[in-house]
């Protein structure tokens, strides 16, 4: 079985770590983190990223925040496989870049395309002809109507709605359960029904 090393030792590595090993194909050997708070997770040692590291097959960045998923991203040479979960829903004409994560029983209808490095997570549903940028994250129970593009960078929160054909700017932050009827600028944060522009970054 191919070797895989892991990035990043929180939250989002413990769902990484099971659908990796769920797929078959590489089982996790090292994960790295800057500030280790535990010395295993799901029995895989964690050490601190800058110990030297034995060649592994391939990588992933298991960060749930996009902007240091991108950094960390850079700084590894790959190559980084994509995993999408056997419950996921994947039409065929849907495209999904490298080192995308696809969790179970996530929806992507036709001509969808997820660009690299993205977490699609649990019970979301990204419909047809959806554009999702690289780097970004829709969040558990999530639901992406169809048309919408969606910038790099951009958090859609847990529940939260976006209405048919809507564009979604880059690095936006989508909160919680809002239900976005209107297009959204670059490097904004939205909570709310409607969804409103509550800060800019």
């Amino acid at each position: 079985m191919k070797k895989i090393d892991l990035y990043g030792g929180g939250g989002h590595c413990y769902a990484a770590v099971e659908l990796i090993r769920s797929l078959g194909e590489y089982e996790p050997k090292t994960i790295y983190d800057d500030n280790p708070s535990h010395e295993t997770i799901l029995g895989i040692p964690v050490k601190k990223r800058t110990a030297t590291s034995e060649a592994a097959d391939a990588f992933c960045v298991t960060i749930g925040n996009n902007a240091i998923r991108k950094k960390l991203v850079a700084a590894l040479p790959g190559p980084f496989p994509s995993f999408v979960h056997t419950s996921a829903a994947v039409y065929p004409s849907a495209s999904i870049g490298e080192g995308t994560l696809v969790h179970p029983l996530a929806v992507l209808d036709a001509e969808v395309t997820i660009g690299n490095f993205c977490i699609i997570n649990n019970h979301s549903t990204v419909s047809h002809n959806v554009h999702v940028g690289d780097f970004c994250h829709i969040a558990i129970q999530a639901a992406i109507a169809g048309g919408v593009t969606i910038g790099e960078g951009t958090l859609v929160g847990a529940g939260s709605v976006i209405l048919p054909e809507i564009s979604i700017g880059k690095n936006v932050i989508i909160g919680a359960g809002a239900i976005v009827t209107k297009n959204i600028p670059d490097n904004v944060t939205v909570y709310g029904n409607p969804a409103k522009i509550i800060k800019t970054t």
